[in-house]
């Protein structure tokens, strides 16, 4: 499947769930996760059942997951799709101590990039491998 320069762009790739990719936003003030459902429709509507249910489904997971590992006070789901057309699903873990909060983290992020070092992204990989079974570069 190939993935939208402009998500590559601000992501670290994590791995597939089924007919899925996960991401996960570059920017660590707050947990942020993309889902990049390998499918053409663009919006949610296009979905035929059986991919609405799939997607439904690694959303539900990923909510829960990020919930956990991120100590998340509130999750947020959104697809927007305004400047990437390809669908992708924003799966993201709020803390009323983000930097963001209450307000919507689109354009309101710190301006110097709060970044994830490679062991933190490793361990976050390694963590959705063991409990949802995402599969890695290294398991493909």
């Amino acid at each position: 499947m190939k993935i939208d320069d402009r998500l590559l762009a601000d992501c670290h790739h994590l791995g597939t769930l089924e007919r899925a990719t996960v991401l996960l936003h570059r920017h660590a003030a707050v947990g942020w996760l993309i889902l990049v459902p390998d499918t053409d429709a663009q919006d949610w509507h296009e979905l035929d059942d059986a991919e609405c249910q799939r997607v439904n489904e690694q959303i539900r997971a990923l909510c829960g997951w990020a919930a956990d590992w991120f100590d998340a006070d509130k999750m947020n789901v959104a697809t927007l799709g305004n400047q990437v057309a390809q669908m992708h699903i924003h799966i993201i873990a709020r803390q009323k101590t983000d930097a963001c909060w209450p307000g919507p983290v689109w354009g309101q992020l710190p301006e110097h990039d709060i970044g994830y070092d490679a062991t933190s992204v490793s361990g976050l990989r390694s963590a959705l491998a063991r409990d949802l079974r995402l599969v890695t570069e290294h398991d493909a």
